[in-house]
C-alpha cells in the first residue's frame, strides 16, 4: 500500500514532528552562551535542528533541565 502526500502536507508533518521532539527533549546543549534543545541522545553523540544552530565546534555542555550531565568536545559538525 503506498500513500501520497503533497508536498505541503509532508512538509507540515515534518515540521510538527520535529515541534514535538523538541517539546519532549529536556536536554539541551550550550553552545557560545546560547542553548539548544537536543533532539536526540545517544551515548557516543547528539542531534540537534540545524534550523538556528551554528556549526559547532569545540567544548559543549550538555543540560538535562537545569542538572548538568556532560561535557563534550565536538571535533567536526556536518548538516
Amino acid at each position: 500500500m503506498s500513500t501520497f502526500l503533497s508536498r505541503d502536507v509532508q512538509q507540515g508533518l515534518d515540521r510538527a514532528r520535529a515541534d514535538d521532539l523538541k517539546r519532549k527533549s529536556r536536554y539541551r546543549v550550550q553552545f557560545d552562551g546560547e542553548i539548544y534543545p537536543i533532539l536526540k541522545l545517544w551515548e557516543t553523540g547528539f542531534v540537534i535542528s540545524a534550523e538556528g544552530a551554528p556549526p559547532m565546534r569545540g567544548l559543549v555542555d550538555v543540560f538535562n533541565g537545569a542538572t548538568h550531565v556532560y561535557q563534550c568536545l565536538i571535533v567536526a559538525s556536518q548538516e
